[in-house]
Parts: structure tokens; C-alpha cells; sequence
């Protein structure tokens, strides 16, 4: 997967501990974002992998969707500061990335079939007779 290209709306969405979720799609961000998450500013900033700045809204925050907006700005800088910070908080020990190695890491790794992991647990826990 570190050879993937990701799709060219790919966003990157950081919350107010530092974290950092990625999608792939404004669709997708807007699917699984809540508007009223949105709206009490559980996340605080969205860029795309170039750096440019989205922007996330509630209209409707008791009802209605989340909306993500792209913007004329750009802000690079802060984006790959925001990644080095999530390394540091939340990946400890390992080695810094750039926002697109990050998102490829992220994609990679939510992607990965839980029930896969779960097997990996249980063949620990009793492996099988071989």
C-alpha cells in the first residue's frame, strides 16, 4: 500500500486532542463526521493533501448533516505541523511522516479487516493444532 495513490479529494480532519482522522472523499468526511460534533467544535481544522484549507460546518446541527467546504486559502505549513504533532501524541515512537505518507498509513491501517485482527488474537490466546 505505501506505492497507493490516494484519491485526489482525500481530506484530513484533526479533532481537539490532536488526532487525526483521513478520508477519502468529502463524501466520505461528511457521511461519518456528525453535525453535532461539528457544531460544539470537537474538530478544529480540514485541510486536503495540498494544503488547502477546508472548511467544516453545521447548518442543522441537531439534524442535519456535517458539510465540508473547500476554500481558496492554503496553509501547507500548518497542515504538516499539525501531522508532526499527531506523530508525537498519538504515534510515540515512531518516525514523523509527511501528510501524504500519513494519510496512505491511516487509510492502510483503518482498512485492515478487524476480523483478521481478532484471528491474530485467538491463534495467540489457543493456537491451533498444526
Amino acid at each position: 500500500m505505501i506505492g497507493m495513490d490516494l484519491p485526489p479529494d482525500t481530506v484530513l480532519v484533526f479533532d481537539r486532542d490532536e488526532g487525526l482522522i483521513v478520508f477519502e472523499s468529502f463524501e466520505h468526511a461528511t457521511n461519518y463526521l456528525e453535525a453535532i460534533d461539528v457544531s460544539e467544535g470537537e474538530y478544529t481544522a480540514a485541510y486536503s493533501l495540498d494544503g488547502r484549507v477546508l472548511v467544516l460546518t453545521a447548518p442543522e446541527p441537531l439534524r442535519g448533516p456535517a458539510v465540508l467546504t473547500g476554500t481558496e486559502g492554503f496553509d501547507l505549513t500548518d497542515l504538516e505541523q499539525r501531522v508532526a504533532r499527531y506523530w508525537q501524541l498519538h504515534q510515540v515512537g515512531r518516525t514523523p511522516c509527511t501528510p501524504v505518507q500519513t494519510a496512505r498509513f491511516l487509510i492502510e491501517r483503518d482498512s485492515q479487516s478487524p476480523r483478521g485482527w481478532l484471528k491474530r488474537l485467538t491463534d495467540r490466546v489457543a493456537p491451533r493444532a498444526r
